[in-house]
């Protein structure tokens, strides 16, 4: 072998030695990397989670967006829950929160704003030989939204109600609970929704369904039961509505009919309220303790007019807004009444008992129900007249 072999020999050595710590050190930091990339997406997950659960116990909450954000009960409870669904989805001794939960109200939009943040640590297996940390701290965080859910996929009843009925003269004062008359013998006020279907007891079809039935698998009773199948929506275009007569336009503009599958439009069933098996209907659903959600026609004064109009399965009923509730009673003439028992309606101050007159009237107890549903532009602020309850949460950011 040559002086000139055995040199480049020497130089071949080292150039693979630099080349294999280059490489060693490139493949450590590989390694480490694809760790960090997996606790970062683990963390986003957690972040998410967090955000999500926070808001959604805020759902229960009834109020204005900023009467909601400083209720400090509430808040402490979503914060808590935040915690406690982030740790459940990232379950190493690392975790910790960031300084990033806040819940406040966005001024423009209306709505709730709920961040939460966490970190935590992946430990640098390669990292370190080379002078490197050996941890490697991730943070991440999430923004959710809780706002007025436009409509529902789910646990819709089919009747809809007077919106003058939500007036706080004829409500319970703690705001709870409502009973809401129907047409038929001893009307009461509100007089705005003494309006005249003729045909209708203010009963509706469910949107698949336009064919007045009263019985059978897709009749009253069933709907009453269990709920409409297809979702129902407010109708859009309110938010821009400044002004009652304004409201009366935009809702009787969208539903000149009830075509079938209108999520919007309701139709008319001319089922009557008092006979047949809608009082056992009734009673059964009453009896589960389930939360209903009920479509309103607009009346003055939320409205100009009463927007419901037809008689008969020709009756349209235009969706001002949905109201969620429980059903805790209702009387139908002298001979049919019934209040609920389960602890849903504990403190009703409308006992059906005992009361001989021949009034229509059911009891609701409104509440807050999360429901999900399309990504559609909410119609309504939280706590507004055309808030009725139902609330959704989204990711945002």
């Amino acid at each position: 072998m040559t002086t000139s072999d055995r040199g480049d020999s020497g130089a071949v050595a080292v150039l693979v030695g630099i080349l294999a710590i280059f490489l060693i050190g490139l493949s450590a930091f590989t390694v480490d990397l694809g760790a960090s990339y997996v606790s970062n997406r683990n963390l986003q997950k957690a972040a998410d989670a967090g955000a999500l659960a926070g808001a959604q116990v805020l759902t229960k909450t009834k109020g204005t967006c900023n009467s909601v954000a400083s209720d400090s009960t509430a808040v402490a409870a979503a914060h808590q829950a935040a915690i406690t669904v982030a740790k459940k989805n990232y379950p190493h001794v690392s975790w910790a929160e960031d300084a990033s939960w806040s819940v406040k109200c966005d001024p423009k939009l209306k709505v709730l704003l709920v961040t939460f943040g966490n970190s935590g640590e992946t430990d640098a297996r390669f990292t370190g030989v080379f002078g490197g940390s050996d941890k490697i701290t991730t943070t991440r965080a999430a923004e959710a939204t809780v706002d007025v859910a436009p409509g529902t996929g789910d646990s819709v009843r089919p009747i809809a109600l007077c919106s003058a009925s939500f007036d706080p003269a004829y409500m319970d004062r703690s705001g709870d609970f409502v009973r809401i008359h129907f047409p038929g013998a001893g009307r009461v006020p509100p007089a705005a929704c003494n309006v005249n279907l003729s045909g209708n007891w203010w009963l509706t079809d469910c949107p698949g369904e336009r064919t007045g039935a009263a019985g059978g698998e897709d009749g009253l009773p069933n709907q009453i039961i269990n709920g409409c199948p297809d979702a129902v929506s407010v109708i859009p275009g309110q938010a821009d509505a400044t002004t009652p007569g304004a409201l009366t336009v935009v809702l009787e503009d969208a539903c000149p009919t009830a075509p079938e599958y209108s999520e919007t439009c309701m139709s008319g069933n001319p089922g009557n309220i008092t006979q047949g098996q809608t009082g056992a209907a009734w009673k059964t659903f009453m009896d589960s303790g389930d939360i209903g959600v009920f479509p309103v026609f607009c009346a003055p004064s939320s409205c100009s007019a009463v927007t419901a109009s037809g008689n008969g399965t020709n009756t349209v009923f235009p969706v001002y807004k949905l109201v969620s509730a429980y059903p805790c009673g209702y009387h139908f003439d002298k001979n049919s009444y019934y209040d609920a028992t389960h602890a849903n309606c504990a403190g009703n101050p409308f006992s059906t008992a005992g009361d001989s007159s021949s009034n229509n009237y059911f009891v609701f107890k409104i509440v807050n129900f999360r429901t999900s549903v399309s990504n559609s532009k909410s119609e309504c602020a939280l706590g507004a007249e055309c808030d009725g309850g139902l609330r959704r949460t989204r990711l945002t950011g």
